[in-house]
């Protein structure tokens, strides 16, 4: 996902070609490192809700952490930042995130058990 780190990349452009960081986005973001088993998803859940996002979080088989988020995208960008940090037990070694356009796919936001 070349590119795709960088902050502010792909944000939305309003009529006027002034940058609208509260246009609704969606966000996928992969986590690496130590993220399982550390109560990583239960504090994206937190961190996704007090921010009024709607999406999944999930773990993967290969270790890593899933997210799919929808909102504004200024709140997923604080969502991203947070996801470099995780929960105090989590030892994050990397993060990919692709942005996309709103989609309207979820209500709420939820863990999805695989």
């Amino acid at each position: 996902m070349p590119g795709s780190r960088r902050r502010g990349a792909g944000a939305a452009t309003s009529e006027r070609g002034v940058s609208d960081s509260s246009e609704p986005a969606c966000l996928e973001a992969v986590i690496r490192g130590r993220v399982q088993g550390v109560g990583f998803r239960w504090w994206v859940l937190k961190l996704a809700r007090g921010r009024g996002l709607v999406g999944r979080v999930s773990n993967q088989p290969d270790g890593t952490v899933l997210l799919k988020a929808e909102g504004p995208r200024d709140r997923l960008e604080e969502l991203a930042e947070g996801l470099h940090r995780g929960p105090i037990h989590a030892i994050v070694t990397g993060v990919d995130l692709r942005w996309s356009t709103y989609l309207g796919q979820w209500e709420d936001f939820n863990i999805d058990h695989l």
